[in-house]
């Protein structure tokens, strides 16, 4: 199958955050989907590159109702099974099309990965214009973590010695606290708890041979933009 490069929107474009969605109110509750998606801007016409932008905006801020005005069913479940929300942090990269397909592609700057969205061509699109993203991929995109699962890859990491991925987790400054109680944390932290406030969670580790505390501190917002070094504070005693 030959690969044709569309002109004008293979350039690199980075997706303004500026959420899409319209503040539901109770009497939208009834309201059907086709309905739902009126409030939208009109897709029938714009390129579909600007679809797919509009798709990976929606998912990325968490608004479901709009995502799904963009997506088919299948894809939708594909965006959410990889993370919900999907990050504020995607840039597109290229846009190609084949066989009445257009592909557009974006990289996650925070995580690394790509993300590649097969929208139909605007001759083939229903008569509304909407759920014409059919497909979507993710090549290279770490799994989505909770905070919990965040911050203990952030110990198993700094555990073993690894500094790309204790970087990876943590900001500068945590990193740099890990480092300071040990250039490599060990094998023996157990978790013993965790707690929210505040927007952070606060995740307790036990060393079983020391007996010393660690707390890891994950901020959740930045976890739900998609953003790295979402542990961003460390206490040990």
């Amino acid at each position: 199958m030959m690969i044709r490069r569309i002109m004008g929107l293979g350039a690199t474009t980075a997706l303004a955050v500026t959420p899409l969605a319209v503040a539901a109110t109770p009497a939208d509750a009834g309201t059907s989907a086709a309905a739902n998606c009126s409030r939208l801007a009109s897709a029938t016409t714009i390129s579909a590159a600007a679809y797919a932008d509009r798709l990976v905006r929606a998912w990325g801020s968490g608004d479901t109702a709009t995502a799904n005005c963009y997506a088919s069913t299948a894809t939708a479940r594909t965006l959410n099974g990889q993370a919900t929300p999907g990050g504020i942090h995607w840039r597109r990269v290229s846009t190609e099309g084949a066989a009445g397909t257009i592909y557009v592609t974006y990289h996650d700057d925070a995580r690394g990965g790509n993300l590649t969205i097969g929208v139909q061509n605007v001759g083939l699109r229903a008569a509304d214009g909407w759920h014409a993203a059919y497909t979507a991929k993710f090549s290279g995109e770490p799994q989505a973590w909770n905070a919990v699962q965040w911050s203990d890859n952030l110990v198993r990491a700094w555990g073993r010695g690894d500094t790309k991925w204790t970087a990876y987790y943590a900001t500068p400054a945590a990193a740099q606290a890990l480092r300071k109680v040990a250039a490599t944390g060990g094998s023996h932290w157990t978790r013993t708890g965790a707690e929210g406030a505040a927007g952070t969670t606060y995740v307790t580790y036990r060393n079983d041979i020391t007996r010393h505390t660690l707390v890891i501190g994950v901020s959740n917002v930045g976890l739900s933009q998609g953003d790295a070094h979402a542990a961003y504070t460390v206490r040990y005693h």
